[in-house]
């Protein structure tokens, strides 16, 4: 309802102001006026009439639906990998190509590898990136020193993790711990004998499925790996629900995370330790509507939209990116090097200053000026680090962006594997039944060519 009253005013707007001879006017969804990008073109254009729109799409079907039936009159759009078919929509011809553009081309050339292959199909490229957010598991670090463990035993693969959480359930059993358990996200409400076992079933066939398809292999589910890690996560999961107190502590020792700072506690869920660690990530990227009568303006504002990227957003896009000042961090180290300042000059200047007067300045000065020197010092200084990017940097060239998919029991294509999902986990589907159902998925998929 929402969309079409959208639709309505934006028809109508387009009727009224159609009178005004020589106006061009533009719609650019996914934007707003207090963007960079924005004021940078409407600086360039006053002479342009500029429509934005937030987000109102959802899914590939609701945009392709939409420009089936006339109902899209935006110039530029806004996709991310996570909730569109990109490539689908490139090969139905309704994103304009931007290869002729070297402004992007130039922009997207510095970028890494993985976010390049996203927005090229068939030798053009179609996108202006300006956002990319990255999730992972890691482990805590409190959590982990708390139960006394160290780098040493931190997991490098999801078998390694089964490996660590099984012995962890064969610690609890001995020496149960009040404060500490595997997870303690999980509502309390709604909480029960499946719920770890959800938790690792989830992880395992997401982690499996990016495996395969960054291999470029066919999915399937009928393996001796899977049906061992599948097996294995219902009995641990069961294990940790019997033997974790049912209300749990402030500590856990692993969540799901995101930006580079904590990468450094990642726990990578490959199947195996010779696979490669990937970051699944998200990726936000403008398209030109083939349809769109503006094609050069259009374009133009898509450069500005990748050309006003902010530096901390660039630095997950960019293989040459800097460390990245928090200004209020800076500002806080101005105002003390103003204090250091101030009071030296005081020293220098004041010849009548009593001695223990003196001596409590100078004390007073070099308790600042040590405290300068941990903030220069300090990752808080930052926004984005040079750690944080040594970090990022060796997994840059192995982000993967997964298309929406009928496996991923979160997303509205995935209900009917959270469904399945569900039976398994709550013992209404065998390891055979559940296998079997998963294969008949990617099997359909692959032959719709989605997979």
């Amino acid at each position: 309802m929402r969309r079409i009253c959208v639709m309505a005013a934006i028809c109508l707007t387009i009727l009224f102001r159609s009178s005004a001879i020589g106006e061009t006017e533009l719609f650019f969804e996914g934007s707003d006026k207090n963007s960079a990008a924005y004021q940078k073109f409407v600086k360039s254009h006053p002479e342009c009439i500029v429509n934005t729109e937030t987000n109102i799409y959802r899914s590939t079907n609701e945009i392709i639906s939409a420009l089936l039936t006339g109902e899209f009159p935006y110039d530029t759009f806004v996709m991310t990998t996570t909730s569109f078919d990109i490539k689908k929509l490139m090969d139905k011809g309704y994103c304009a190509a931007l290869s002729e553009s070297p402004v992007i081309q130039k922009e997207l050339e510095q970028m890494y590898e993985p976010i390049q292959q996203q927005l090229i199909y068939e030798g053009k490229l179609y996108g202006a990136p300006f956002y990319c957010y990255i999730g992972y598991y890691a482990y805590r670090p409190d959590a982990w020193a708390a139960a006394g463990l160290t780098q040493e035993d931190v997991p490098t693969s999801f078998t390694e993790l089964l490996d660590f959480l099984e012995a962890w359930v064969e610690r609890i059993i001995d020496e149960p711990e009040d404060d500490i358990s595997v997870c303690n996200a999980f509502a309390s409400e709604a909480y029960g004998e499946d719920s770890y076992i959800s938790y690792l079933v989830d992880r395992l066939i997401q982690n499996y499925i990016m495996d395969y398809n960054f291999a470029n292999k066919p999915l399937r589910f009928e393996t001796p790996l899977f049906r061992s890690l599948l097996e294995r996560c219902q009995k641990i999961g069961t294990d940790l629900y019997l033997y974790e107190p049912r209300a749990k502590g402030d500590l856990a020792l692993f969540e799901d995370l995101h930006g580079m700072r904590d990468l450094a506690y990642l726990v990578p869920l490959r199947m195996t330790n010779e696979q490669p660690v990937l970051i699944k990530a998200s990726l936000y990227t403008g398209f030109l509507n083939a349809r769109s009568q503006h094609q050069e303006l259009a374009t133009e504002y898509l450069e500005a939209v990748v050309t006003s990227i902010a530096p901390e957003m660039g630095a997950y896009l960019y293989r040459d990116a800097e460390p990245v000042e928090n200004p209020d961090f800076r500002r806080a180290m101005d105002k003390l090097q103003a204090e250091i300042d101030e009071a030296e000059e005081k020293l220098a200047t004041s010849k009548e200053m009593e001695p223990v007067e003196r001596n409590t300045l100078q004390d007073q000065v070099d308790m600042m000026k040590r405290e300068w020197e941990q903030m220069s010092m300090s990752e808080e200084r930052y926004l984005i680090s040079e750690n944080d990017l040594r970090l990022y940097r060796n997994y840059g060239d192995n982000l993967y962006f997964q298309a929406p998919s009928i496996f991923d029991p979160s997303t509205e294509d995935g209900q009917n594997m959270k469904q399945l999902r569900d039976r398994f986990c709550t013992g209404n589907l065998s390891a055979d039944q559940f296998i079997s159902r998963l294969d008949e998925l990617a099997w359909i998929l692959e032959q719709e060519g989605q997979q």
